[in-house]
């Protein structure tokens, strides 16, 4: 299925066990932790919140954290709004207590995301090599980019790896080609 926060692809596996480990918690339970997340306070407090659950081992706290960031910063980075958020959680068998704790929570930090976002803007390094294999053993559908690039300012190598789904690369090879296209528009000008 495709979904709105997700890219419109499916929702990625390990999203998808974290979200539904989350949907064992009691919805007052899952709101404080998710406004520990908003809120980005330590994440010593995480284990606090989660201790008398059974995701309370180091490990489920970290997946926890790790879920609902990435959620909420791909409800932003989409452009996705509470509202479809919910409807996409729910579809994917989230509680409807959290799948509405999610939305309010998207809605409610859309703004800052946006201002940090247009006062910092990006740079783009330059990119030397990109390859592509498969991903690392035990994951499902997967390809492994790495990507090289050169530092503008410094001239400093660095190598990136990424894991994505074999679905996203398709998109991803012609979003790139389309940016590659402008570029090249801008040079001409």
């Amino acid at each position: 299925m495709k979904f709105k926060f997700c890219s419109d692809v499916d929702c990625p596996l390990w999203a998808l066990a974290a979200l539904h480990a989350l949907g064992s918690l009691p919805a007052p339970l899952f709101r404080g932790l998710l406004q520990h997340i908003v809120e980005e306070q330590p994440d010593d407090g995480i284990m606090e919140i989660l201790k008398d659950t059974s995701l309370s081992s180091r490990e489920e706290c970290a997946r926890a954290a790790a879920v609902l960031r990435w959620t909420l910063r791909q409800a932003h980075r989409c452009s996705c709004t509470g509202a479809q958020l919910t409807k996409d959680l729910l579809v994917l068998g989230v509680p409807r207590a959290h799948a509405a704790a999610l939305g309010e929570a998207a809605d409610e930090t859309r703004e800052a995301y946006e201002t940090l976002i247009k006062s910092n803007g990006f740079m783009i390094n330059k990119l030397t090599d990109v390859s592509a294999s498969s991903g690392p053993e035990g994951t499902v559908d997967t390809i492994k980019l790495t990507l090289h690039s050169d530092e503008v300012f410094t001239g400093e190598q660095k190598m990136a790896e990424l894991l994505i789904d074999k679905a996203q690369a398709k998109t991803l090879l012609e979003e790139l080609k389309k940016a590659h296209k402008k570029m090249e528009e801008i040079d001409m000008e």
